[in-house]
């Protein structure tokens, strides 16, 4: 199965990090979908050997580098079927990235989600019911020094699971190789779950006050932390979603642990760029609304967003 082309929608952090670790696992460039081809062709990152394969840069924990060549194309450049595809996209963007390179999808190709918050997943397995989607999450930090240039900010785990009910296929069993940990989830859903609750209650807020992870923990912001997470607490109840530990508990963890980190919703709406907040909080609010819960902290939180200018 690893002699496929793998392909790869999105050429962000996580979609570098991973075509980094593909090529490195498979000797083979990936290939990335991207919307601007022309944008990925500097001097600095082009390989004069070739004609055709830029250079990624891969900044490893240990602050080492090392050098990755990968194949930068649009969805209609695309002339063969594409067996698996990692889509690394914002959430808001997958659906209509999934559709540009549907002609080309075949028929139980492997589809693997790698996105923030929760409702594009079941969005895409509605409309893709003839592909295998797996979705994961992923707790790796990674940033973009430039357009190819990824830095790997902090070691973590990639769950896996299916979504689209898919029979367990030997495509799983490829990942061993990666140097990046992925290990396969049976309950993704109640994974994505429990990250929503990290994400909803650190990345609004980071956002609004542009500030690092661990300052959530200041006496004039926790209190408003806290707040979104009792919120939260309160939907998982009545959505009957087990609660295996504390979440207050584990969201201080988080802070604490990433201290020093800025949400990636925080660097979106520092870079001006749409944030995936309606994937997370408002993802949320739609759940409680559907309940017919209101949820005051989580609605005065998107309410500040809207008014600093930031878009979600």
């Amino acid at each position: 199965m690893s002699s496929r082309t793998w392909y790869i929608l999105g050429a962000g952090s996580i979609g570098c990090l991973w075509a980094a670790n593909i090529h490195k696992a498979f000797g083979v460039p990936p290939v990335m979908i991207v919307r601007n081809r022309e944008h990925y062709f500097d001097r600095e990152s082009f390989d004069h050997k070739s004609s055709q394969k830029p250079l990624l840069t891969l900044t490893h924990l240990d602050k080492t580098e090392s050098q990755h060549p990968v194949r930068i194309i649009t969805a209609d450049e695309i002339t063969v079927p594409v067996h698996q595809l990692i889509v690394c996209t914002k959430a808001g963007d997958t659906l209509a990235a999934l559709q540009s390179v549907s002609p080309v999808l075949a028929r139980q190709c492997n589809i693997l989600l790698l996105q923030n918050g929760m409702g594009s997943q079941q969005l895409i397995s509605e409309a893709f019911p003839e592909q295998n989607v797996w979705v994961g999450s992923v707790t790796d930090g990674a940033w973009t020094k430039k357009p190819l240039h990824v830095c790997h900010a902090g070691q973590g785990v990639t769950a896996i699971g299916r979504f689209n009910q898919q029979p367990i296929t030997s495509w799983l069993d490829q990942f061993h190789r990666f140097s990046l940990t992925v290990k396969v989830c049976d309950n993704i859903e109640r994974l994505l779950w429990q990250k929503l609750a990290i994400n909803c209650a650190i990345n609004g807020l980071t956002a609004l006050f542009d500030c690092q992870n661990g300052q959530l923990l200041e006496a004039d912001k926790k209190p408003l932390m806290d707040e979104l997470i009792n919120e939260f607490i309160l939907v998982s109840k009545v959505l009957g979603h087990p609660a295996t530990e504390s979440v207050h508990q584990k969201v201080y963890e988080v802070c604490r642990l990433t201290a020093a980190n800025r949400s990636s919703t925080c660097m979106d709406a520092r870079l001006q760029r749409k944030t995936e907040l309606a994937y997370i909080n408002g993802y949320l609010i739609k759940m409680a609304t559907q309940q017919g819960l209101e949820l005051p902290a989580h609605q005065q939180l998107m309410e500040k967003l809207s008014h600093k200018g930031i878009r979600w």
